[in-house]
């Protein structure tokens, strides 16, 4: 396994950095640091700061100026990884990063999500500092991304400083779309995610004794859930498509340079449920559409077995990808002044509430720029063949965000392989591509510096 961008990433695996896991706080903490020191090991100027709202996992700033009449890229990713146990089905322990050389790859919590992404990027630093060659990159790396990035933005608005002028953003957050050809994101989504709560009885009936004499809070929620979508996907909410931006003839080209198979697709799914049996409607559907999603019903009985209780109080859980031009907020707010007109038609003594749980604004990007030219540039010499511009039908707010703090345009580049299993048991990154990684944005760097 010996190779210095392997064992690098073999120490960061096994810090069990779960942000979602109080007990695991330390840990984190000695991530960072362990990052924040090969950094300094390289001559870099960082810092390691606290989060203003949650106290908890700490940000990381490091910075290389070697010139400052050269541009300056500041890359983003997170040092958090998602829970992993042996327990939950990994053939391995997932904090213990082992090769399979028959195939391959590496294995372990985070080699895809986002430690080997950290490991390409600092080796791509790295090599250029050996070699002699003047570049600006920054790095801001956070430690509760997988948790809900509570507190970064308040946390990086009052230390923007420390960075200066930030000219292009390179997102280390993501993985190529397909296993085969190279990625760049130019779009993600944005999201309005909502709570239908409908409260009856002060307590959870017996369905033998009060069955067939009450209104009961879970029919009320069903009829006011089945009111905002048809079962063939169209969604109901007054004025929702008001404000989607028109295709152009531009971006409807992307879509023919994407490796995409509807089988491929449907094997995936392992069943023909399309919506339409089209590659590239279905891309489209993915990526550039609005869409809403049931997620599920707190307060309803969901084991094993029967109960027939009838619960008091339910929530109904829903979420809506927004696009360009739609606005988060506006959204959540008529989508609310929906469901309370549709409840409000049932006559219904049961009482309402609807709770936002989570807004985030969508992002796209201009695959015009110098940051996506040399992306491209890049991934063409080292993989010899042209990448795929993509995007994705998640939500990464940080984005936008970071677009507007430092006035300068982002881009994501996809490092792993789409099967790779970000989040999954047996989580894996193809050695080629962490390798290939590195050599990408070590170029990227390179060209952006002679601009």
């Amino acid at each position: 396994m010996s190779s210095p961008i392997k064992n690098y990433l073999k120490q960061l695996i096994a810090f069990q950095s779960v942000s979602s896991d109080p007990e695991k706080g330390n840990i984190s903490r000695k991530t960072a640091e362990f990052i924040i020191k090969q950094f300094k090991n390289l001559g870099a100027e960082t810092k390691l700061v606290e989060n203003e709202l949650t106290g908890k996992n700490p940000l990381l700033f490091a910075k290389f100026i070697t010139d400052e009449n050269m541009p300056t890229i500041l890359c983003y990713s997170h040092y958090d990884v998602q829970p992993a146990s042996i327990d939950d089905g990994w053939d391995t322990d997932p904090y213990n990063m082992i090769e399979k050389e028959d195939e391959g790859y590496l294995y372990g919590r985070g080699v895809n999500d986002d430690k080997g992404p950290i490991a390409s990027a600092y080796f791509a630093v790295k090599e250029l500092i050996e070699e002699g060659t003047n570049c600006n990159v920054a790095f801001l790396y956070e430690g509760e991304e997988e948790s809900g990035s509570d507190g970064f933005e308040d946390t990086v608005k009052k230390n923007k400083d420390f960075f200066g002028k930030i000219d292009g953003i390179l997102i280390l957050d993501t993985s190529w779309f397909g296993d085969n050809r190279p990625s760049m994101d130019y779009g993600f989504r944005g999201i309005a995610y909502l709570g239908i709560e409908i409260s009856g009885p002060n307590k959870d009936q017996h369905s033998g004794f009060v069955g067939g004499s009450i209104r009961e809070p879970m029919a009320d929620l069903i009829f006011v859930m089945s009111k905002l979508i048809t079962p063939d996907g169209k969604i109901l909410i007054d004025s929702f498509f008001d404000d989607v931006k028109e295709v152009t003839d531009e971006e409807e080209k992307l879509y023919e340079n994407v490796e995409f198979d509807l089988d491929d697709f449907v094997d995936y799914l392992g069943k023909r449920i399309l919506l339409v049996e089209d590659a590239k409607t279905t891309l489209m559907n993915m990526w550039r559409n609005p869409s809403l999603s049931f997620h599920g019903i707190q307060g309803a009985f969901s084991g094993i077995g029967s109960k027939t209780v009838v619960p008091a109080k339910v929530m109904g859980k829903v979420s809506m990808r927004l696009v360009p031009d739609q606005n988060s907020k506006e959204i959540a707010e008529l989508t609310k002044k929906y469901i309370k007109k549709a409840f409000k038609d049932l006559n219904s003594p049961n009482s309402l509430k609807v709770k936002t749980l989570g807004i985030g604004d969508w992002w796209y990007g201009d695959v015009e720029n110098f940051l996506f030219k040399a992306g491209q540039k890049a991934i063409k010499e080292y993989w010899n063949i042209d990448p795929s511009f993509t995007r994705s039908g998640g939500s990464i707010p940080i984005i936008p965000f970071l677009e507007k703090l430092f006035s300068a345009p982002a881009m994501g580049l996809g490092i792993g392989q789409s099967t790779d299993g970000a989040h999954s048991q047996n989580e894996r990154i193809r050695i080629k591509n962490l390798i290939g990684g590195k050599e990408v944005i070590k170029r990227i760097f390179k060209e952006i510096s002679n601009q």
